[in-house]
């Protein structure tokens, strides 16, 4: 990854975090823990490895294949802001 500079607020100060990812599609939800990352000291702005979101991806559509079964599943509330 290494970013360089941030392309949200110029900034170049970076870390290298663990965070949650949430991928969505079609009103479906993966969320993936601990993905790697490098975070904008500055902003919060996160970078993320291709192959890390191609990997993310590639799990996501297994999952709602049903070829892989998920770690584990919660229920979340939803509402509509009206």
């Amino acid at each position: 990854m290494n970013a360089e500079r941030c392309h949200v607020c110029g900034g170049t100060d970076f870390e290298d975090r663990r965070v949650e990812y949430i991928c969505r599609r079609n009103g479906n939800y993966l969320v993936v823990r601990d993905v790697p990352c490098e975070v904008c000291l500055r902003c919060g702005e996160r970078y993320y490895d291709g192959a890390i979101l191609l990997d993310i991806e590639r799990r996501f559509k297994a999952i709602y294949e049903q070829h892989v079964k998920p770690r584990s599943v919660v229920q979340v509330p939803i509402e509509v802001y009206a």
